[in-house]
């Protein structure tokens, strides 16, 4: 009959386990901000490429009744959603019934950033002050200049 030796058992000692553990944390520690980051620069894009796309529609919206729409909802069956799921935020400045109740944004010298109509979306925070320069619309992706910026806050 063969001699069992307790010395050599199968498994994992605790050393091992621990080291295991340890490379699996490193591994997912260095891949959730990378993929968080692409997945946020995804949304990014995607908000840019549909404010855009919203902007042709109320300019085309303009031209055909020579008024900007009051809301998104003049041209949209929808509220529009952004990629976090908020909505739209939209601010008719040129046609408004009353100009004295509308509160423009503006950039860090108080400058409007628009003067015919606002369009951004509040980011994934879903916050959003005037100026922009304010933190907490800091993640905001905006319209500027009438239209020649679409991008994020950082970059205006």
């Amino acid at each position: 009959m063969p001699v069992q030796n307790d010395k050599y058992q199968q498994g994992f000692t605790l050393v091992e386990f621990s080291i295991a553990i340890l490379v699996a944390a490193l591994i997912i520690g260095t891949a959730t901000p990378a993929y968080i980051y692409l997945v946020d620069k995804a949304r990014t894009n995607k908000t840019i490429d549909e404010i855009k796309s919203m902007q042709r529609d109320i300019n085309r919206f303009e031209r055909k009744g020579n008024r900007y729409p009051d809301s998104l909802l003049e041209i949209f069956p929808e509220q529009p959603v952004d990629p976090w799921g908020n909505f739209y935020q939209y601010l008719n400045i040129k046609n408004a019934s009353n100009p004295n109740a509308i509160n423009p944004r503006t950039d860090k010298n108080f400058k409007k950033l628009n003067i015919d109509y606002d369009l951004f979306s509040t980011g994934a925070d879903s916050l959003s002050l005037s100026p922009i320069a304010a933190s907490e619309s800091l993640d905001d992706i905006v319209r500027g200049d009438n239209g020649d910026f679409v991008g994020p806050v950082r970059d205006y």
